[in-house]
């Protein structure tokens, strides 16, 4: 599935870039009309996990272990005011955390699959800009969703395995607000130029539903707090408005729940990203 999903990715990547008439496009930020459509993928690490009786003093932690991403999405503006759309696609793989059980320090392990994606969909304020020059800061606010899903098949603990512990399947989802900031600048160094991505983004999208085995399990979301932010430098061509982009990504959030039988919880999930992303800009 993340194969031909990435094929998918490349091959639009392909389609936007080379086929798309650059000739005709006037400058990048010289009208009031701006289109940026954006792809990447990535590799490094993914995290979940949702951790039972954290009023205990529980010191358990989030599995973490390796994942691949995709993202893709573009950024529309009429004058300052710019609508964006973002999806974020991370697989789950096998995951390791440590948690003190009776006053032992024990060493978790879960193999299985599965995914966490996010989508905003903002408005905002895309300021700072100057004909010709791919630089812009965005400014916004709007509306987040995600989703993990994971199945488990096995258990460790300390590297032996629990034959007792079933295959579990797991689906929570959420929703919310977000709030952030871009910022994109170039150096121009002849035909070229330098490019430097930041972002920074705060969001609030506690967990709605929770899903163990295909049966929704009856949970309160208390307090919940996500953020997330990106940086990375590359290489920009402002007169065909092409950038690309490497760089690292982090986003990670966490909702406290009440299970059944009045069993506090904590259940997150997110990343830490390395990736490389194209960027192609037009002007209208």
């Amino acid at each position: 599935m993340f194969k031909k999903t990435v094929l998918a990715f490349c091959i639009s990547v392909f389609l936007s870039i080379f086929l798309l008439p650059f000739s005709s496009q006037a400058q990048v930020n010289s009208g009031d009309f701006g289109l940026i459509l954006n792809g990447g993928v990535g590799t490094g690490s993914s995290m979940y996990g949702v951790i039972l009786n954290t009023t205990n003093d529980s010191s358990s932690t989030l599995g973490v272990g390796p994942g691949s991403s995709f993202n893709a999405g573009f950024m529309a503006n009429f004058n300052i005011i710019a609508i964006h759309s973002q999806l974020y696609y991370v697989t789950l793989k096998d995951l390791e955390w440590e948690q003190e059980v009776s006053g032992v320090d024990r060493k978790f392990k879960t193999e299985g699959s599965g995914h966490f994606w996010t989508w905003d969909g903002t408005i905002g304020i895309k300021a700072l800009t100057e004909e010709g020059d791919m630089g812009y800061t965005h400014v916004y606010v709007g509306f987040r969703i995600w989703k993990v899903l994971r199945e488990e098949d096995k258990k460790t603990v300390d590297g032996v395995s629990n034959p007792l512990y079933p295959p579990v399947k797991q689906e929570l989802t959420g929703n919310g607000f977000i709030v952030g900031i871009r910022d994109f600048s170039t150096l121009p160094l002849g035909s070229i130029s330098l490019a430097l991505q930041t972002g920074l983004w705060l969001y609030k999208a506690p967990l709605s539903t929770f899903k163990q085995d295909g049966t929704e399990i009856d949970t309160t979301a208390d307090q919940n707090i996500g953020f997330g932010f990106e940086i990375g430098g590359g290489l920009a061509f402002e007169d065909i408005g092409l950038s690309t982009i490497v760089g690292l990504r982090m986003d990670v959030q966490a909702t406290e729940i009440k299970l059944p039988l009045n069993i506090d919880a904590v259940a997150g999930s997110g990343y830490a990203q390395f990736f490389f992303a194209v960027s192609k800009e037009f002007g209208f």
